[in-house]
């Protein structure tokens, strides 16, 4: 299990996957999802997971769905629990 590859950050598929083919800044989805600069800023980076909530949000704005969101973010978090565990 050690040996699995790192999941893709949410964060990095939200900039590579979403903002880059809509064209968006971080500013720019920062005040379309009504949220801090800050807080897209620490996503991106993988420095701060998605909350349902978030999802939610990008569900709306993005027109994506916030299952989506939930199970990247899911997915990630189990792999790096595994890896604290192992």
């Amino acid at each position: 299990m050690i040996n699995n590859p790192l999941p893709m950050h949410p964060g990095k598929v939200l900039a590579e996957l979403y903002m880059e083919e809509m064209g968006l800044s971080q500013t720019a989805l920062a005040k379309l999802c009504g949220c801090s600069h800050r807080k897209i800023n620490e996503i991106v980076n993988g420095k701060r997971s998605i909350s349902v909530e978030f999802a939610l949000v990008l569900e709306d704005k993005l027109g994506t769905s916030a299952e989506m969101w939930v199970q990247i973010q899911a997915e990630y978090d189990l792999w790096r629990a595994r890896q604290r565990v192992a």
